[in-house]
């Protein structure tokens, strides 16, 4: 058993916040558009031993080890809206990926939907107060109110009217089919909702803030249909396969199945696969969307998936510690600290880390643990945990 640190390149993106994960971490302060921060073995972008080791990344430990990490680890930041997108289940995601291999597409070719053959299920919890996200289909009842009023402020109100008229009598599927048909209509509706959201933006503030960073994109019709949630520092965000979701604004912390499956539709340049989207889709309506954390022990609580209905099975978790406590780790593990510092205590590790030594885990740092152990932790501040279950 050994603890080892493990870093990795930031991931920049259009939508990355400048100096977001530096500021997340407490590392020097750049303008750098920064995205995302991947701790795990995908191999896309597995993390590295910060010291020289027998493995150079964590996709060659799976190898060496047998063993492979049933979740990816990120940080993320981001100053403008992600795509709207969903994840496939299993089955899908292996028929999904085996297709296009077998359809001979490149895995880095534009029209790639299925980079590898596993599920994408993720969590996320919000780093600070106000992390904006859309995240599942809202009842009907109440996208339909905000319709009626946005139909009565409209300069074009007949576009509004069909609209809530096609979700309130042909529901969602057939709705989202229509938002995904790029037609003329489905024009005409962004430009009517986005005349009426200049008229009084605080009756769906979801469409100012996507058309300001997607002018007259379709997906504001698709977006209007979605829970918009602002999320309080600790709040989290469970979006299992067929979940239809985008980060809009702010820092958090994921944990994922080790995949990047994204199935898009809409807010993006990047390729949009309109019935993959429609076959993976959940077209289930969702009142709260928010994952309740499980208070373990004091100063420990866990983000648990398997908690809820639609998490039956998924076999990761993300532990939240802020103060001493001692940790029963069932698997290997991925540690990293985003305020405070810590010291663990471990029962016994390999050369050169002695047995009972104490290893401090101070804030910005990410270790990896590489098998089952208890853990004795002191200090204090916010560190997180992903483990599988």
């Amino acid at each position: 058993m050994r603890l080892i640190p493990i870093h990795n390149d930031i991931v920049s993106s259009s939508w990355g916040m400048p100096g977001g994960i530096s500021r997340a971490l407490g590392w020097p302060e750049t303008t750098d558009a920064q995205a995302e921060l991947w701790l795990g073995a995908h191999p896309s972008a597995p993390a590295r031993p910060i010291e020289a080791n027998d493995f150079e990344a964590l996709d060659e430990w799976e190898k060496q080890s047998g063993t492979t990490l049933p979740y990816l680890l990120k940080v993320l930041t981001a100053a403008h809206p992600l795509s709207l997108q969903a994840h496939p289940n299993p089955a899908q995601a292996a028929a999904g990926f085996a297709r296009e291999e077998a359809a001979g597409i490149a895995r880095t070719a534009f029209d790639r939907s299925y980079k590898d053959p596993y599920a994408k299920p993720e969590l996320i919890v919000a780093l600070n107060d106000g992390f904006q996200a859309l995240c599942g289909f809202r009842p009907i009842a109440q996208t339909a109110a905000v319709l009626t009023q946005l139909a009565e402020i409209a300069p074009e109100p007949e576009p509004v009217r069909a609209f809530r008229e096609l979700l309130t009598t042909e529901g969602l599927r057939n709705t989202v089919a229509f938002t995904l048909s790029r037609t003329a209509d489905v024009q005409t509706l962004v430009a009517a909702l986005v005349a009426a959201d200049q008229v009084d933006g605080t009756i769906a503030p979801v469409i100012g803030i996507v058309q300001r960073a997607f002018p007259h994109d379709d997906g504001i019709a698709l977006a209007l249909l979605l829970n918009h949630l602002t999320l309080r520092e600790g709040e989290s965000l469970w979006l299992p396969a067929g979940n239809v979701h985008a980060y809009l604004h702010g820092s958090g912390i994921e944990l994922m199945g080790p995949s990047d499956n994204v199935l898009r539709g809409g807010l993006t340049p990047k390729h949009i696969d309109e019935a993959e989207l429609m076959n993976t889709l959940v077209f289930d309506e969702v009142a709260d969307p928010r994952l309740q954390p499980i208070e373990l022990a004091d100063g420990v609580r866990t983000y648990r998936p398997a908690s809820v209905p639609s998490g039956e099975g998924v076999p990761f978790e993300l532990w939240e510690v802020t103060a001493q406590a001692t940790l029963t780790l069932p698997s290997a593990s991925i540690f990293v600290v985003t305020d405070g510092d810590f010291t663990l205590t471990l029962p016994g590790s390999e050369p050169p880390l002695a047995a009972g030594s104490e290893h401090h885990l101070a804030r910005g740092s990410a270790h990896f643990l590489t098998d089952g152990a208890v853990a004795t932790i002191s200090g204090g501040g916010r560190m997180w945990v992903a483990t599988a279950r």
